[in-house]
């Protein structure tokens, strides 16, 4: 997996989190989930595995944001 598609991957994955689980922003960290999906592309482009960092995002996002 490359960054374009790291990038388009989890952007479609925040938007389907946001639009199906609440749509209110007092109960959905939206730029905490933008952050989290920062950081993990951060983190697997340092460990040159975009697939690695897609897998850290959501584990991370189901651990901090829910």
């Amino acid at each position: 997996m490359d960054i374009p598609t790291y990038i388009a991957t989890s952007a479609v994955l925040i938007m389907l989190w946001h639009f199906t689980m609440n749509s209110s922003p007092r109960y959905f960290g939206i730029f905490q989930m933008i952050g989290l999906f920062t950081l993990g592309g951060a983190i697997g482009w340092y460990m040159d595995s975009m697939l690695f960092a897609f897998m850290m995002s959501f584990v991370m996002s189901l651990f901090f944001i829910h």
